[in-house]
Parts: structure tokens; C-alpha cells; sequence
């Protein structure tokens, strides 16, 4: 999915954390324990989760012939191997076993499997701060039996993720960036597993055979309560190419304090630029969603920038308007790229609604030759 946005921010619809299935065992011997599957190990540790980064916990819930069997029980990596223990040893019963599994469902909900027919956490909310923002992952595997000998958890991600990426196509300016908000999208939501969901898929390519129905994975309703997150760091210059936002750490772009982790949501309230835009344009009023870049923007007078005597062009906060009709899923990363081109489409101080760039146009007119008259020139 692409979208132009204003100052052209560049809409990209990829998958998730991982391009691969986040999946743990579970032995059938006598006691349950979890195998995990890992990957190569990652240089910065920011709880996003794959195979590559395994949780060092995470809590099961599990039922049997239609009884509670246990309940957030908390299994634990066994030291640097890939096997997952509980405190508290859990055993084979001789029926079929239901198990659920959550990590970073947040410390306040009440997760329940009673049926166990579904999970549930009631008033998920992301916190405001985004380095605080964990990667809700969940796993459900029904029906497991002893003597299939491995029961397997796919873990999927319960939340959106959303990076930011920016670039300058205009050389007759130059830019910096050091900061991006996401202003008043939905924080608050109910979390739960459809009751369909029996098996969780391997494959987790967008599209692919088995990636199924997303609808049909997990359900988020009753968002509200609005909030803003944003990022700052330090001053990044841009160029011709995309540089990201949000990734701090260029060896592994999949985990850094930058990605937010958001409700999943058709987000609300837009802030819409009038077409064609208007000077000045509206505000973005109270409630409305839009996204906030903070940059500098130099005039560049000559064949490069001269930041000590080139015109600063502004210094501040651009409101840009997010895509209409924009709506985040579960389990995917959205990367949005803004692009300071030289005709944007918004991209304006949200204080006044004045362009933050304006192109300097030329109405050109040309006089007409006047006619002095004729003289006559003779020639012997």
C-alpha cells in the first residue's frame, strides 16, 4: 500500500516484526515445557520479538475436557538453551489440552481463558512514551494431544507497527530532522482472540496461502481515549534516499526505542488540507489526527548548504495530514516516508496554517518593441 502524503510522505504497507514465524514447542513427555525456535542473536534488545529474539518469558493459560487447567502461568527460558520451563512443573493430562499464551498484555488487564474459547485483555492502552512501548505477541493452540508429540505456538503480534523514514528531493533546500509525532490516534482498546482461530499459521508472508484471513486472528474493538507519541533525536540530515527515523540501530532495523507499537485502528478524526490547499490553511483543530515533523530547513544558495550564512527557510513544527481513509492492522509495520519535495500538497506550521514552503513563481511579462520610426539610410 503507498500513499503520497504531504511534504510527499510515502505510505509502505510490509509485514510485521519478522518475515518469519515466531514459534515455540511443547514437548509432550510427562511434564510441559517449551522449545523455542531462535535465529541469530540481535545487538539491541527493544521487545520486539521474532526468531531471532525470543522473549526470556512469557505466560500460558491451558484447559482441559472443558475445565481451567492452569492459569498465567509464567514459563521461562531454561539459561541459554531454547527450552521454556515453569516454576511450577505442569503435566500431560490424558485429554486434549487448549493452550494460550501472551507476552507484554500489559500489567493492569485481566487476561482469562474460561472456555477456553477465546483470550481476552480488556483496556489494552499503549503507553505515551515510546521507548516504553512493548511488543504484544499471543499464541493460541487448541485441541493439542500427548501423543502428537509437539504442540506448536505460533506467536503472532498484536499490535501495528509504524516507523518513519524521510527524505529531501529538492536541492534548493536543505533539511534536518529531530523529531515525528503521531497526534491523537486511538490508545485504548479490547483485545481478543476470534474463537476460530484453532491453529496459528507458519508462513506469515502478506498474501501467502496461509497467512488466511486476518480478520479472523485476533479482534480489537472499543478503541477510544485518544493520545500523541512522538520521537525525538538527534539532528538527522537528509538526502536524495530515504534515511530512517526510527531505527537506531542500522545492524538489526527491527527492534529500537524509535518503532511505536499502536492499537490497531481506523484512525479517527483526520486533519484534512483543503484541495486545491488554502492560505492560510485551517489548523489542525483539537481531536484531529495528523503527524507533526520538527526540522530546520535551510535555503541553499549555493552548489551546497553554508548553514552559518545560508536563510533559514523555518525552524520548528509541520503539520502534515496522515492518508485519508488510513486504518493499521494487526501484525503489520507501516513505514511512512517523508519526502520534502519541491510542490508539496500540506506540510504547514500548525500554529498559523501558513505554508512551510512556499516556491518562489515568476509571472514574467515582456514589453513590446515601440516603434521609433523609420529613417531612411541612402547608399551611393
Amino acid at each position: 500500500m503507498k500513499k503520497q502524503l504531504v511534504l510527499g510522505a510515502l505510505a509502505v504497507l510490509s509485514l510485521a516484526a519478522c518475515t518469519k514465524s515466531e514459534v515455540v514447542e511443547l514437548n509432550k513427555g510427562n511434564e510441559i515445557s517449551l522449545t523455542a525456535v531462535t535465529g541469530k542473536n540481535l545487538t539491541k534488545a527493544a521487545d520486539g520479538y521474532c526468531n531471532k529474539a525470543m522473549p526470556a518469558d512469557f505466560a500460558v493459560w491451558a484447559a482441559t475436557d472443558g475445565k481451567k487447567y492452569f492459569e498465567a502461568q509464567t514459563y521461562t527460558r531454561d539459561g541459554s538453551t531454547n527450552t521454556y520451563k515453569s516454576t511450577n512443573a505442569r503435566y500431560w493430562p490424558t485429554t486434549d489440552v487448549d493452550f494460550f499464551a501472551a507476552k507484554n498484555y500489559g500489567g493492569s488487564a485481566t487476561l482469562t481463558a474460561t472456555d477456553p474459547t477465546s483470550l481476552a485483555v480488556a483496556d489494552y492502552t499503549v503507553p505515551t512514551t515510546v521507548a516504553d512501548q512493548k511488543d504484544f505477541i499471543y499464541a493460541v493452540k487448541k485441541g493439542a494431544k500427548k501423543a502428537d508429540g509437539a504442540a506448536v505456538l505460533n506467536f503472532r503480534h498484536a499490535l501495528s507497527q509504524i516507523e518513519f523514514q524521510a527524505k529531501n528531493s529538492n536541492s534548493g533546500i536543505y533539511v534536518e530532522v529531530t523529531g515525528v509525532a503521531v497526534k491523537q490516534v486511538y490508545s485504548k482498546g479490547n483485545f481478543s482472540v476470534n474463537v476460530a482461530t484453532t491453529n496459528n499459521f507458519v508462513n506469515h508472508t502478506l498474501g501467502a496461502a496461509d497467512d488466511d484471513n486476518r480478520s479472523g486472528r485476533c479482534t480489537w474493538a472499543g478503541q477510544d481515549a485518544k493520545a500523541d507519541y512522538a520521537i525525538s533525536f538527534a539532528a538527522v540530515p537528509l538526502e536524495s534516499t530515504a534515511t530512517s527515523l526510527s531505527v537506531t540501530d542500522p545492524v538489526d532495523q527491527e527492534y529500537n526505542d524509535n518503532t511505536m507499537y499502536l492499537i490497531p485502528q481506523a484512525v479517527p478524526d483526520l486533519w484534512v488540507v483543503p484541495t486545491p490547499p488554502t492560505t492560510p490553511t485551517p489548523v489542525p483543530a483539537t481531536g484531529k489526527a495528523y503527524f507533526e515533523i520538527t526540522a530546520k530547513i535551510w535555503n541553499v544558495a549555493g552548489a551546497t548548504v553554508d548553514k552559518g550564512n545560508d536563510v533559514v527557510l523555518h525552524d520548528g513544527k509541520i503539520a502534515v495530514p496522515i492518508p485519508a481513509s488510513t486504518t493499521w492492522q494487526d501484525g503489520l509495520r507501516y513505514v511512512y516516508t517523508f519526502n520534502f519535495t519541491t510542490y508539496g500538497t500540506g506540510g504547514v506550521d500548525p500554529g498559523t496554517g501558513k505554508p512551510v514552503l512556499t516556491p518562489i513563481e515568476l509571472t514574467v511579462t515582456v514589453d513590446d518593441f515601440v516603434d521609433a520610426g523609420e529613417t531612411e539610410v541612402k547608399v551611393q
